[in-house]
């Protein structure tokens, strides 16, 4: 095999893998970021069904000191009756008496009801808190997976570009210009292996005279259509 297509085949296989691990370097702190998300919405989801409970709790109590208020007022209204010296005054006292009652069993209503919204948001509450310490457990785990996995990444990708600061030195000057032209403009490959008359990165027919050439001997050949560096599997 020619050795600046052997030379050249080892860039590319190190500008790939330096290619792919800064996209998971550029990629993983995203991912980071998104279960980070989903921890925060699952603490936010439970602060807000507490926040809801609270509330219940609250307009539970206040309903009841509304039951106390009516309470004390038929007290009242108790005493008031065997003081009433008119039919009049003893009927209106009745009235109001009956309209505290009647408000009483109607607060006594919506406390059950209060009380039942409770009941099943504890229940709720339970079943989310054991959700919360399992998902939070495992996605914390996960969290501390990616930042290892990012770690690695960013020391591997020094390595690598050391190694190819100083494998370039090896490639000759003209070759490593036309390498990283075509490079930069075919999508990060330089080099395509074929073994049929088809150049597997543009999927064109390679002129036959070209393709002769690649498969008889070791030059360096380009195909004529995306200017790729050509490798015949068979050399």
């Amino acid at each position: 095999m020619d050795s600046d297509i052997d030379t050249l085949l080892k860039l590319q296989e190190l500008d790939l893998e330096i290619d792919n691990l800064r996209k998971k370097i550029e990629t993983i702190p995203k991912e980071i970021n998104h279960l980070e998300k989903e921890k925060s919405d699952l603490i936010l989801k439970f602060d807000e069904l507490k926040n809801q409970l609270n509330h219940l709790e609250a307009s539970k109590r206040e309903k009841e000191l509304d039951i106390q208020t009516y309470e004390d007022k038929i007290l009242k209204i108790q005493s008031s009756l065997e003081r009433v010296k008119t039919n009049e005054e003893y009927k209106a006292l009745l009235r109001e008496k009956a309209h505290a009652e009647e408000a009483i069993m109607e607060l006594e209503d919506e406390i059950l009801n209060i009380m039942e919204e409770i009941e099943k948001l504890k229940e709720d509450e339970i079943k989310l808190k054991t959700r919360i310490e399992k998902e939070e457990n495992e996605i914390t785990k996960k969290i501390e997976e990616k930042k290892k996995e990012l770690s690695e990444a960013e020391e591997r990708l020094k390595k690598l570009l050391k190694e190819r600061e100083d494998f370039i030195t090896t490639v000759r000057p003209p070759i490593l210009s036309k390498y990283e032209m075509i490079r930069k403009k075919r999508n990060g490959k330089a080099v395509v292996i074929v073994d049929t008359d088809t150049c597997t990165g543009c999927f064109m027919i390679i002129p036959p005279k070209v393709y002769s050439d690649l498969v008889k001997s070791n030059k360096l050949l380009t195909c004529p259509h995306c200017g790729r560096f050509l490798l015949h599997k068979g050399n």
